[in-house]
């Protein structure tokens, strides 16, 4: 698990870092992510929602459309909402399916 913090885009182009996919990463709201996919098969991500309606309704996480499989990149914005905001440091925790072959980066 590590936080990761975005890299700015501007209108000449930037050269990103990209990051080896792991389950419980972190990321700011409102982030956008650059998934890449050299994988045999297509994977997916998860976007955890830590809240809890009630104190014993949980939401359901939010997992993106396929990231398909050996030259799949996928543009993922990461939702600006508390629903998806971790209570204890505000930011946003993220898992795939797999992670062998898959990694990302974080841009603003």
């Amino acid at each position: 698990m590590a936080t990761r913090s975005p890299q700015a885009s501007n209108s000449t182009g930037v050269a990103l870092s990209f990051f080896a996919a792991a389950n419980g990463d972190k990321v700011p709201p409102g982030c956008g992510l650059i998934v890449r996919n050299t994988s045999g098969a297509g994977i997916t991500l998860t976007i955890v929602t830590p809240l809890v309606l009630d104190g014993d309704l949980t939401v359901q996480d939010r997992t993106t459309g396929s990231v398909a499989a050996t030259t799949g990149v996928n543009y993922i914005k990461i939702p600006n909402s508390e629903v998806y905001r971790d209570p204890a440091d505000g930011l946003v925790t993220i898992n795939f399916s797999a992670t062998t072959n898959v990694d990302y980066a974080v841009i603003s």
